[in-house]
């Protein structure tokens, strides 16, 4: 007879979860040109409608990626260098190319995780997603009172 001792969710399991997608991702980033703090912005922007205002996007890309909000612009910038944003009138949006772009990505990224996660049942992923979701937002906190 088999026992297995339970897994019990600690930095150390997030920390190589999260490593472990960083790294998937970073492949499907290969030969794009972007980082993964290019990439999150490039999404940020594409979720945020037709135009999103430039201290917004800034504003959304560091909390997401936890910096400062100067380097997040410093993504913006590199964006719209990279002809993948357009920068007008203070509102950013994706250019044809960017939009082309983050839907390549997002299908490729997509399917690999849908493959990935196909394996887990829907109960255990919605647990999985509650429980990650009242740790960042408890790690948001931590992190806004320092």
């Amino acid at each position: 007879m088999t026992t297995t001792t339970p897994i019990t969710l600690n930095p150390q399991i997030l920390g190589q979860a999260e490593n472990a997608h960083r790294a998937l991702l970073e492949r499907a980033l290969t030969g794009t040109g972007l980082t993964y703090r290019h990439w999150v912005t490039l999404k940020i922007t594409a979720v945020s409608g037709p135009a999103v205002q430039h201290e917004q996007l800034a504003a959304r890309a560091a909390g997401a990626l936890k910096i400062d909000v100067q380097v997040a612009g410093e993504s913006i910038a590199h964006l719209a260098t990279s002809a993948l944003l357009e920068v007008h009138s203070g509102t950013v949006d994706l250019t044809a190319r960017g939009h082309d772009l983050y839907q390549r990505l997002s299908t490729a990224i997509g399917q690999t995780i849908s493959r990935l996660y196909s394996e887990v049942s829907v109960e255990d992923l919605q647990v999985a997603g509650r429980v990650l979701a009242a740790i960042t937002a408890r790690v948001d906190a931590e992190l806004a009172t320092a």
